[in-house]
C-alpha cells in the first residue's frame, strides 16, 4: 500500500484535508495552531492508500515542538509521498520556503497544496508559490471542500490500483482502548509496547489531545492500542478543544472490544478513576484496572495502594488489578496476555440448560424479595448476547425484582461462568396475561348456576 504524509506549518489545514480524504472526523479541528502532535493514520476512502496527518513544524525550540518534529520526520520517513500544504492567505512565508527545502533532501515525491484558495484572487496571487519549484500544484479550499475530487482522482492515478481487495479495509484486529487521568503514563504505555517512540509523550499533563489508534503485532495477534487523551472532571476543563479530546476518548470506549483503565501508582485513585470505571462498565466494555508507575513506589507503598484500590472498588470487586512500570517495561508481557484472556471470556458460549442450571441454584440459595402480597417469579433463562454477555430471564411480575437481587445474580453468574472482569447485563422479560384485560365470557351452564346463588342469597 501506497503511504502519503500530510506535512506544512501549523494552522495551515492538515487536519482537515485529512478528514476530508479519509471521510471522517477523526482527526480534532480547530481555529488555533499547534493541536495535533501525534501522527494520525486513516485510510483514503475506496482504496489501499494510508493517509498520516502530521504535526505542524514550527520555528520554536522547545521540548514540546521537538517532541512534534521527531514524530513528522517519522512520518516523512515511512511515506512513499508527501503532501505539503500552504496557505494562500498567508502567502509564502520564509517557514514555507524552509520546510521546502528540508522536504526536498527526503528524495519522496512531494506534491504542493495550495489550501484556502476560495476564491479566484486568492488562486491567482498563490502564484507566488510556483518560485518553490513544485511541479505537481493543487489549489484546494479545505472549508468549501473545494479541489478535492482532482486531488483524490491524483492520489487514485498515484496509487494505480485497480483492483483493490475488500479486505484491505476490514479491521479484525483486536482493539484496546487505554484510558486514565492527564499524565497517567497512556502514551508512554504504548510506546513501550512498540519498543519505539510512536507517541509523544511529556511531564506535561494534557499532552494527547486525539485519539490514536496504533496497530501491533504481538504472538501473531493482531491488535490495535487506542490511545486516548486524559479525562479530567468536567468543571476542570476550560478549553474548547479538551471536550472535543474527551468525546473522542468516550468514542474509543465504544469502539472498543476491550479498555484498560490506567491508574497514576504514584497517586492515590481518585473520584475520577471511579466514575472512567463506571461509565466503561456502563457502556458494557470488558476493564483492567491497570496501576503504573510501580518502580516509584516501596512495598509498603504498593501495599497500601492495593488496599486503597481494593477498598474504592469495592462495588466492582471481579475486575482484575494489575501492577506495571510502562517506563522501565515491567508487567507488560502479562498485560496483554490478562487483556486477552478477559476479552475471551466476554465472547464465551453461554449454553441456555446451563444458565436454567444456575438460575434454579440461585433461587434455591436466595428467593426475590416479595412485592406486595406476591413475589416476583422468575421462570426461565437464555442467553441475550456476547461482549458484554447478557442473560434474559423470562417470568412474571418481574419489573418488582430489586437492584441488589439482580446485582446477587449477576455475582453468582459470573462465578458460576468464570466470566473474569467482564461485565454482566441481566435483562428481566414480564410474560404477558394472555387474558389481562378481557371480560371474562361465560357459557350457559355457568350463567344458570349464577343465577341459582343469586337467588339463594336473595332468599
Amino acid at each position: 500500500m501506497s503511504v502519503v504524509a500530510i506535512v506544512g506549518r501549523p494552522n495551515v489545514g492538515k487536519s482537515t484535508i485529512f478528514n476530508l480524504l479519509t471521510r471522517s472526523k477523526a482527526a480534532i479541528v480547530a481555529d488555533f495552531s499547534g493541536l495535533t502532535r501525534d501522527r494520525k493514520y486513516g485510510n483514503l476512502k475506496d482504496t489501499g492508500m494510508t493517509l498520516i496527518d502530521t504535526g505542524g513544524i514550527n520555528e520554536e525550540s522547545d521540548d514540546m515542538s521537538y517532541a512534534i518534529k521527531e514524530q513528522t520526520d517519522l512520518a516523512i520517513e515511512e511515506s512513499d509521498l508527501l503532501l505539503f500544504v500552504v496557505d494562500a492567505i498567508d502567502g509564502l512565508l520564509p517557514l514555507d520556503k524552509e520546510i521546502a527545502q528540508s522536504l526536498r533532501k527526503q528524495n519522496k515525491k512531494i506534491t504542493l497544496l495550495i489550501n484556502k484558495a476560495d476564491n479566484l484572487s486568492l488562486e491567482e496571487s498563490a502564484a507566488e508559490f510556483n518560485t518553490l519549484g513544485f511541479k505537481d500544484i493543487i489549489p484546494l479550499s479545505a472549508s468549501h471542500n473545494k479541489g478535492f475530487g482532482e486531488l483524490r482522482e491524483f492520489l487514485t492515478d498515484y496509487d494505480d490500483l485497480d483492483e483493490m481487495e475488500e479486505s484491505i479495509h476490514e479491521d479484525n484486529s483486536f482493539k484496546i482502548s487505554i484510558i486514565g487521568r492527564p499524565n497517567a503514563g497512556k502514551s508512554t504505555l504504548i510506546n513501550a509496547l512498540l519498543r519505539e517512540e510512536r507517541l509523544v509523550v511529556s511531564s506535561d499533563s494534557g499532552t494527547t489531545r486525539d485519539s490514536i489508534d496504533v496497530p501491533l503485532t504481538l504472538g501473531g495477534k493482531s491488535i490495535t492500542l487506542i490511545d486516548t487523551a486524559g479525562m479530567r472532571r468536567k468543571r476542570s476543563i476550560k478549553e474548547e478543544t479538551e471536550r472535543f479530546s474527551v468525546s473522542k476518548s468516550v468514542d474509543s470506549i465504544k469502539r472498543a472490544d476491550l479498555v484498560i483503565l490506567l491508574l497514576d501508582g504514584s497517586e492515590n485513585i481518585v473520584d475520577q478513576d471511579i466514575h472512567l470505571l463506571g461509565l466503561t462498565l456502563a457502556i458494557g466494555r470488558p476493564i483492567l484496572v491497570v496501576a503504573n508507575k510501580i518502580d516509584l513506589l516501596t512495598k509498603a507503598d504498593k501495599e497500601g495502594l492495593e488496599s486503597k484500590i481494593n477498598r474504592k472498588l469495592k462495588f466492582a470487586s471481579y475486575i482484575s488489578l494489575h501492577y506495571i512500570s510502562a517506563k522501565e517495561k515491567k508487567g507488560l508481557k502479562k498485560l496483554i496476555k490478562l487483556a486477552d484472556q478477559i476479552y475471551q471470556d466476554s465472547l464465551k458460549e453461554l449454553d441456555t440448560s446451563i444458565l436454567n442450571k444456575i438460575l434454579k441454584l440461585a433461587l434455591y440459595n436466595q428467593q426475590p424479595a416479595m412485592a406486595g402480597r406476591f413475589r416476583p417469579k422468575l421462570r426461565y433463562a437464555h442467553s441475550g448476547g456476547k461482549n458484554p454477555p447478557r442473560i434474559i430471564i423470562h417470568g412474571n411480575n418481574l419489573r418488582h425484582v430489586q437492584d441488589s437481587y439482580t446485582r446477587y445474580l449477576e455475582n453468582f453468574y459470573r462465578n458460576e461462568l468464570k466470566l473474569g472482569s467482564t461485565p454482566l447485563e441481566i435483562i428481566y422479560k414480564d410474560q404477558l396475561n394472555p387474558f389481562k384485560n378481557k371480560p371474562n365470557q361465560l357459557n350457559e351452564r355457568q350463567i344458570k348456576k349464577r343465577k341459582r346463588m343469586i337467588k339463594r342469597r336473595k332468599k
